[in-house]
Order: structure tokens, then C-alpha cells, then sequence
């Protein structure tokens, strides 16, 4: 935002107006899609307040999600623990019926490719790839000791806990059933002796966001498949920019700078979601793209160089809000298609221009006396 310089006596109050509008419109845009047009029209002198879209679930990056969980072999329902409740190095990683000795876990995630370490609560150390057992080793991030979950096919609470230094499967030894079981990793065949259930609340999350990251880098590992497009319908406007007060005597063109954005959410998660708003997830976009029936698709705030201009009234404040029109598209991400694929269901929301029917995706200038509120 740019300063009025206009009356050098009013400085002090219009920088304490300003700094209050750019909070409060912070306060309303932050968490939302942004997904503005190309052109601007006048507002009515009282913003309306506008409700925002239901967004995604919380994302994996709670700590209280991935926190002093446990993780249960599906297969003899006993715990993941260190065996006699060593502290020391190269302690075997075992099964044990609870309490057990250490069978509290944090998982240490990676945001870059959501892959995480499993911290023992207890003892601080993290379970390491080693022969003939895992053991628990001091954390030293190295890539035996980054693992990743993959959900069973057709579950969302069982679980593939698989390596990233070979993408092998955590497992029960010989699929022992009695206590002080021994852990340890083998090619995948999602067996039950592979498969584990967590009280990580972030697990199902993990694995999509873990799927998605690996399907950015390749675009092999995932595919998408549509089920149906829903037709265009606006989404609630949101707040675009931040407030500014023009304390001057005069009207002030002021160049607004808009929240940078694609358009795009993903209903599966939160992390998901922003990466496609943010555009940082391109490949995936591109993978959705290519199945649509429609090419008007809104390419962005891009679109109008992330800035807006506003011819604010003396004595008025002034910002930006948007209007999107969205087509919802359905389908399933396919994930791991080159080991053991599993499948998510996910609602896409892609912004598109216009539409034949009416309505487009557009920015709007906003300026009014009194602010209340930004969208």
C-alpha cells in the first residue's frame, strides 16, 4: 500500500487507520481462496458481509494430530514399544501388549514431502531400518529413518507404513503373535502382518499429502479419473487485499496488491488445497485439467498482474474483494501406481471466466466512509 503524503500534519492518525484496516482485512482473508477477475466494478458504499467458504479439514501439520500416538499391529494387536524399555542405541523395535515399556510415538514430519520420523516419546530416539530387526537409533534424519503411511486399499484408518530410502513396508517378523515381537521391513505385499492402525488423527491426511507431493515430482506415481462436473455457481466472496484509509483531501488512485492465487481447493485436505491455490502443485492441476469438458478455466490472479487499482474517495477507506464462479468436478486420484495403488475421492473446485448461463469470476472495488467488514 502506498502512503498519503498529501497532508504531512494527519500522518501519525492516517498510519494508525491504515494499520488497523490492513489487520482487520488480514484477519478475514487469511485461509481463504482468493480468485479474482479482470476487471473491477464500483461497490455499494457498504461492503456486505459475506460468510466464508467451508474449506477442508485441519491440516496434517497439527502437532496434536501426530503427537504421543500409538501404532497397533493389525495383525496381533499389540503395540509398537522398545524392547525392556531400553534408552540406549540399538534397542530392537518390538510389539508388546500395552502399557508396555515406551508405545508412546511423535511423528517428526517433513513438510517438503511429508514423510516423518517415528520419535519414541519416551527415549527420543527414532526407529531406524536394520538387520535382523529394526532398532531405535539417535535421530539423524538420514533416509532410513523417514518413513511414510499409504492407507490399505478401500481403508482411511489402515495402514502401510512404508520406507523412504526403498519404499519397503514396516512389518511383523514372521507374524508373531505373542509379546516382544520383532519389527522389521520387507518388500511390500500389504499383508497382515503389514498393516498397522495409529490413534494419529493426521494419517490419512499424511498419506494423500505424502501422494500428492510424490506425484508432483512425477507424474507417473498418480493418475486422476473424472466422475462428474457440477455447472458454474459463484462461491461467497472474500476479502482480496488489504484496507486502505485515504486520510487526504482529495481522491487517490491506489494500487491494490491481491492476494496471488490459481483458484483451485481440493476437499481432501487442507495442505492439498493450498498447494493447488498457491499454484504449487502444477502437475496435478495438469493431471485434472486434461479430463475436463470445459477450457474457460481462469487462469489466476496472474491474470491481472496481482494488483488492482481503486480510485479512493477522500476520507474513505478502500480494498479489494472477489467473485468467483466455480464448476465443482468430482473424481478419484489413483496414488502409487507403480507399487500397490490405492484410490481418494476428492471434489475438485476449478474457477472458470464466465459462463454461457451468466456470472464471472471478477474483482471488485470496494470504498466506503465506515468499514466493518472486508467482504
Amino acid at each position: 500500500m502506498h502512503t498519503d503524503r498529501t497532508r504531512p500534519p494527519l500522518r501519525r492518525r492516517a498510519r494508525r487507520l491504515r494499520a488497523l484496516g490492513t489487520l482487520l482485512a488480514g484477519g478475514v482473508a487469511l485461509g481463504l481462496m482468493a480468485a479474482p477477475a479482470a476487471t473491477a466494478a464500483p461497490a455499494p458504499a457498504t461492503p456486505a458481509a459475506a460468510a466464508a467458504p467451508a474449506g477442508p479439514s485441519a491440516g496434517p501439520s497439527s502437532r496434536a494430530a501426530a503427537d504421543n500416538v500409538t501404532i497397533t499391529s493389525a495383525s496381533n494387536g499389540r503395540q509398537l514399544d522398545v524392547q525392556n524399555g531400553s534408552r540406549g542405541d540399538g534397542a530392537y523395535i518390538v510389539t508388546n501388549s500395552a502399557p508396555g515399556h515406551s508405545q508412546s510415538w511423535s511423528l517428526s514430519v517433513n513438510p517438503a514431502d511429508l514423510t516423518f520420523a517415528i520419535v519414541n516419546d519416551t527415549t527420543g530416539k527414532c526407529i531406524d531400518v536394520s538387520w535382523p530387526a529394526l532398532r531405535q537409533q539417535t535421530c539423524r534424519g538420514q533416509d532410513s529413518q523417514k518413513w511414510y503411511f499409504q492407507p490399505v486399499s478401500g481403508s482411511r484408518t489402515v495402514f502401510l507404513i512404508r520406507n523412504a530410502s526403498d519404499n519397503s513396508c514396516l512389518d511383523l517378523i514372521a507374524d508373531a503373535q505373542y509379546d516382544d515381537a520383532w519389527t522389521g521391513k520387507s518388500n511390500c505385499h500389504a499383508g497382515a502382518n503389514q498393516r498397522w492402525t495409529t490413534t494419529a488423527t493426521a494419517a490419512y491426511e499424511l498419506a494423500v499429502d505424502h501422494g500428492a507431493k510424490a506425484c508432483q515430482k512425477d507424474t507417473s506415481t498418480c493418475s486422476w479419473a473424472v466422475k462428474s462436473e457440477a455447472p458454474a455457481a459463484p462461491l461467497p466472496k472474500v476479502c482480496a487485499s488489504a484496507v486502505w484509509y485515504n486520510n487526504s483531501s482529495s481522491t487517490v488512485t491506489q494500487t491494490f496488491s491481491v492476494t496471488r492465487t490459481t483458484g483451485w481447493q481440493s476437499s481432501l485436505t487442507s495442505s492439498l488445497s493450498a498447494d493447488l491455490a498457491a499454484g504449487a502443485a502444477p502437475a496435478l492441476q495438469t493431471r485434472v485439467s486434461s479430463t475436463l469438458t470445459f477450457t474457460n478455466t481462469w487462469h489466476g490472479s496472474t491474470s491481472v498482474g496481482d494488483g488492482i487499482q481503486v480510485s479512493v474517495p477522500e476520507k474513505q477507506y478502500g480494498w479489494v474483494t472477489l467473485s468467483v464462479l466455480a464448476r465443482k468436478v468430482t473424481g478419484t486420484w489413483t496414488f502409487d501406481a507403480r507399487g500397490l495403488p490405492w484410490k481418494a475421492e476428492d471434489t475438485v473446485v476449478v474457477p472458470v471466466k464466465d459462463d454461457p448461463a451468466g456470472g464471472a469470476t471478477v474483482y471488485i472495488a470496494n470504498t466506503s466512509p465506515t468499514f466493518t467488514s472486508c467482504a
